[in-house]
């Protein structure tokens, strides 16, 4: 099985919690503060749901997400936080390219992540 904890998982965990705490030291870093939480969000995401269902679903260590699955993760992200979480409080706020760091992410996960898709039910050749 691939490791839960590789290098870029752990430069996503800990860029995430930099970001996070900064912004509870009332220390913002210009620029990095406002999208790239977002940017990693579903690299995150992805990485961990990806490494459970290797590991207890699918029982193959070689198995990626296609690029399609990852689409629907930022998709549904976007969703939630930027159009529905605003509604219900004002510690969110709907932004446009918080939904392009989303994607952004998508693409960086599929494009450096990536080996080539396999799929759950392909036939074996």
């Amino acid at each position: 099985m691939k490791k839960l904890f590789d290098p870029l998982f752990i430069t996503y965990g800990a860029t995430w919690c930099i970001i996070h705490l900064c912004r509870h030291l009332h220390q913002p870093i210009p620029v990095l503060n406002d999208h790239l939480t977002d940017l990693v969000a579903v690299p995150v995401m992805a990485h961990l749901s990806l490494y459970f269902i290797r590991r207890f679903i699918v029982g193959n260590a070689n198995y990626t997400y296609p690029l399609g699955y990852l689409l629907f993760m930022a998709g549904y992200t976007a969703v939630v936080f930027e159009w529905i979480m605003p509604h219900f409080s004002t510690r969110y706020t709907g932004d446009w390219w918080d939904v392009a760091a989303y994607f952004g992410g998508s693409f960086f996960y599929y494009y450096f992540h990536g080996t080539p898709s396999l799929h759950l039910f392909k036939k074996p050749v």
